[in-house]
């Protein structure tokens, strides 16, 4: 699928979603998290698809929120949670360094106050919301974490660093702006 994405040069929003909500040729990607299955009780399948996908897409680190508040940047417990529940076909009780908690997770999007997602929806509609919010038009974060993984890939430092905290500032937000507008307009 990556092969024949790229030969076919699909647009980058497209891929992205195809890659969140996997279809039957695209499912490599959230099949290798089921691979490796559970590491104990908070690195579940659902919480390692929650990393990767906040990391890869929206340049955000919650290794450190996987296993309780994070002392890193201001991600919660519960929003790991939140957004590894829409990967999960059951409720997720939440594990607070490795010892469960008794607590039910709610499903939700890392920012509730851009999008929500509907948590008495199916597994698969989940996903289809959060490609849908990640990779969709509104999402100005996407272009941007990508942009600056490219310039960090070229240039051997991106515009934000770390390249997976986006939240920190752009040493230039009019260049990380104005690439990321580019690369989106350039990329449909």
């Amino acid at each position: 699928w990556l092969y024949t994405a790229l030969a076919r040069n699909l647009p980058y929003d497209r891929f992205v979603a195809e890659l969140i909500n996997p279809g039957i040729e695209s499912e490599g990607f959230t099949k290798g998290i089921l691979w490796r299955g559970a590491v104990n009780a908070s690195m579940v399948p659902p919480m390692q698809a929650a990393q990767g996908i906040a990391q890869v897409f929206l340049g955000v680190n919650l290794k450190c929120a996987s296993c309780h508040d994070s002392f890193i940047n201001e991600y919660t417990l519960a929003d790991s949670y939140g957004l590894a529940s829409i990967y999960s076909d059951r409720p997720l009780e939440i594990a607070e360094c490795d010892k469960p908690t008794g607590h039910q997770a709610r499903v939700k999007f890392l920012y509730d106050d851009f999008a929500t997602i509907d948590g008495r929806a199916s597994s698969e509609v989940r996903k289809q919301q959060l490609a849908d919010i990640i990779a969709g038009p509104k999402n100005g974060r996407l272009p941007r974490t990508l942009v600056n993984r490219l310039w960090q890939r070229f240039l051997g430092y991106g515009l934000v660093e770390p390249v997976d905290e986006m939240d920190h500032p752009a040493w230039s937000p009019e260049i990380l702006h104005w690439l990321a507008e580019d690369f989106a307009a350039r990329s449909e």
